[in-house]
């Protein structure tokens, strides 16, 4: 297993109108992305920028899909045309390219083939000197997490509330029950420590471990520090 490529990932960010996620969820389901989760949001954009996206409140449901780069490639591009109408939702969408995944999720996303723990593949992360590791795990785990995290050079990170919104292949694959209150830690973090926090937190708090955590990485472009 060892030498399968494993195809770029992305995670695709859905933010529309309260209650309308669910329709996102299932249509994505209908097109083989099956990895989600839902948070809740609250939008602070002017009425004037509102009416312009389309939006009518400022409560928003946010939902996080991640799946194989050529498909959410397919998948956004028919969002702009025969998909369009099916949405039944709206609001914006837009996709961003994953810098590392943890290697036996990834396999769970692109083949549906068990491997080793622990492992992480790098997507791409040319001119990356920063990254947004993004750590989803049951509740009561943030904690742990966190003391993993900081002993492999991570400084902090910020937990949001969500909710496992995938479908039941995905337990079936890793022959478990998702818990489906979920936390979801962002931590910020250089380039060259990134890769030794993401296989701590894999190895010890993955989805073979009773905080069935998942991991992957973003890049980030720019840091302001304020204050």
């Amino acid at each position: 297993m060892k030498d399968l490529k494993i195809e770029p990932m992305k995670l695709i960010v859905s933010i529309v109108e309260r209650g309308q996620g669910r329709n996102m969820i299932e249509l994505f389901n209908g097109q083989r992305l099956t990895h989600h989760l839902q948070c809740a949001g609250k939008g602070t954009a002017t009425s004037e920028i509102r009416d312009l996206l389309g939006l009518d409140g400022v409560e928003k449901d946010v939902i996080f899909t991640v799946g194989r780069g050529t498909m959410v490639n397919r998948v956004m591009r028919d969002l702009n045309n025969e998909l369009r109408g099916a949405a039944r939702s709206r609001g914006i969408v837009f996709d961003m390219k994953l810098t590392a995944m943890a290697h036996v999720t990834a396999l769970a996303i692109q083949m549906n083939v068990q491997n080793e723990v622990g492992r992480v593949d790098t997507m791409t992360e040319e001119g990356m000197e920063n990254s947004m590791i993004l750590v989803t795990v049951n509740q009561g785990f943030t904690e742990e997490v966190m003391e993993t995290a900081r002993k492999a050079g991570a400084r902090g990170g910020t937990i949001i509330h969500a909710r496992w919104a995938g479908s039941e292949s995905v337990e079936e694959f890793y022959g478990i029950t998702v818990q489906q209150e979920k936390e979801v830690i962002a931590i910020v973090s250089s380039a060259a420590k990134r890769k030794d926090i993401m296989e701590a937190i894999n190895r010890n708090h993955g989805m073979k471990t009773e905080a069935r955590g998942t991991v992957c990485s973003l890049a980030i472009e720019d840091i302001v520090r304020l204050g």
